[in-house]
């Protein structure tokens, strides 16, 4: 039968199975643009230049050092798998946390309760087990706070050994190391102002959980912008 002689499909239908085809393209160039913006918030970008800048003139070269002093990058946490085994958002957060890290005076602080079984170890001991058993951290620049439930709890748990560092990095997905940055200028503007960047943000990597982290926020302000439940007092930065 000649080919003329087949109907062709309505445009309509062409139309909505090419855009079905590109909305996970458009989804996940959606969310590397959002964690790339992410990435850049929540922290002083100026004060950062200055002290990069003020490094290379005193060196005669470019620079992209952390700043000099005690360095604590501060791990927040995420419900692993049954059992304790790792997750691979908390794998993500853990490299993070470690291509982060000062190579010579900086250290790992993994906050995280237990969310699962009883006798399941917390979110912060499993992250840190993957960072000293896979990725080869030493024990000794490993520290742990296993009773924070919620995002705001990682950051007001840690307040006290955040207090001697000379520089904090918040390790986690873009978006969500943002929002803690700004719970710590809630908590600790004095804090806040040693904030550094993390390296959170590579083109292409976990793209799935990208779309994921971004759907979530996304998700948490509709959520937080309807009155569909009274927020109980004090429950208003409670994850």
């Amino acid at each position: 039968m000649p080919a003329s002689m087949y109907p062709s499909p309505p445009a309509a239908v062409v139309t909505a199975v090419a855009a079905a085809a590109a909305l996970p393209a458009v989804a996940v160039l959606v969310a590397e643009l959002v964690q790339w913006r992410a990435s850049s918030q929540g922290w002083d970008q100026r004060s950062h230049r200055d002290q990069r800048r003020d490094r290379s003139r005193r060196r005669g070269r470019r620079t992209d050092e952390p700043v000099p002093g005690p360095q604590v990058v501060l791990v927040l946490g995420c419900p692993s798998r049954p059992g304790g085994r790792v997750h691979p958002v908390q794998r993500w957060r853990t490299e993070i946390a470690v291509r982060s890290l000062h190579p010579q005076h900086g250290r790992l602080l993994f906050s995280g309760g237990r969310t699962g079984a009883p006798d399941d170890p917390s979110e912060a001991c499993v992250m840190a087990a993957y960072a000293r058993d896979v990725l080869g951290v030493p024990e000794q620049r490993i520290a742990l706070e296993v009773e924070a439930r919620s995002t705001w709890q990682n950051v007001a748990h840690c307040l006290d050994q955040l207090e001697a560092a000379a520089s904090i990095t918040i390790a986690s997905a873009p978006t969500h190391a943002a929002r803690a940055r700004r719970y710590l200028a809630t908590q600790r503007p004095d804090l806040a102002r040693r904030l550094t960047p993390a390296e959170d943000y590579r083109v292409g990597e976990r793209c799935g959980w990208k779309v994921a982290t971004v759907a979530y926020a996304l998700a948490r302000t509709i959520g937080r912008a309807l009155p569909l439940v009274p927020a109980a007092p004090g429950q208003r930065h409670s994850d």
